[in-house]
């Protein structure tokens, strides 16, 4: 017959242990706040990580909370958004006379990819409009932004 007693402190032993590993797992984690990079590689895919890797990373702010609540903008961030909108308008007008290279078809194309694929994977799709607050695109929308994707898909995917 075996000991009772020999058992139990051996028992005891191996749950001290294990709980001991568990805490010294947990404090030595690396920070769950540590920066994160972005960057383009000659193939024009995007990549991020925790390190910077080359001279052209920048580093991203990860935002927290901004998506439950609606932003509140004042009039003149109202005018900047609205400059900001007419010089996108521009500069795709521009982009479509302009020759693109390779690397900006490689880059458009995964860019259309992508938005295709968010655009069909979700529901019901939401934007923040000029005041600040959400509002949900009508099914006719949806579609209109499914067939702009698919055209650009299909202008820079060959």
């Amino acid at each position: 017959m075996y000991d009772k007693n020999i058992f139990n402190k051996k028992l005891f032993i191996r749950i001290q242990s294990i709980t001991v590993c568990l805490f010294i797992c947990i404090f030595i984690q690396t920070p769950a706040s540590a920066g994160i990079y972005k960057w383009v590689d000659d193939e024009g895919q995007i990549h991020y990580s925790e390190h910077p890797v080359g001279n052209d990373a920048e580093k991203i702010k990860i935002r927290t909370n901004e998506t439950t609540k609606p932003r509140k903008i004042n009039q003149a961030d109202k005018k900047v958004v609205e400059a900001t909108e007419d010089a996108k308008k521009k500069a795709a007008e521009e982009k479509q006379e302009e020759v693109v290279s390779k690397k900006e078809k490689r880059q458009y194309c995964n860019e259309a990819k992508h938005d295709l694929a968010v655009i069909q994977s979700r529901g019901r799709l939401r934007e923040i409009n000029a005041k600040g607050e959400y509002t949900y695109l009508s099914e006719s929308q949806r579609q209109q932004r499914i067939t702009a994707a698919q055209k650009k898909k299909r202008e820079f995917c060959k």
